[in-house]
């Protein structure tokens, strides 16, 4: 299954553990603001998107290629 940018960044900051409120003050940014973003109500900017992965500490090819499911694999 595909997952969206937008997704993939929600679910990098859960797994990290980390609030909306968190991630919007490193970014300078409203919670309601950064919000739209992980719900992808709002065009994210290159810029943009270099300053999420610096927060997340994660490359910008990390969170396009983010697949949640290798964390939940199962074994046979």
């Amino acid at each position: 299954m595909k997952y969206s940018v937008y997704e993939n960044i929600r679910k990098i900051r859960e797994l990290k553990n980390l609030t909306r409120e968190y991630v919007a003050a490193e970014l300078k940014m409203s919670t309601s603001g950064y919000g739209k973003i992980e719900r992808g109500d709002v065009d994210l900017t290159v810029s943009k998107l270099i300053e999420i992965s610096k927060v997340l500490e994660v490359s910008i090819e990390f969170i396009f290629k983010f697949d949640v499911s290798i964390f939940f694999s199962e074994t046979r």
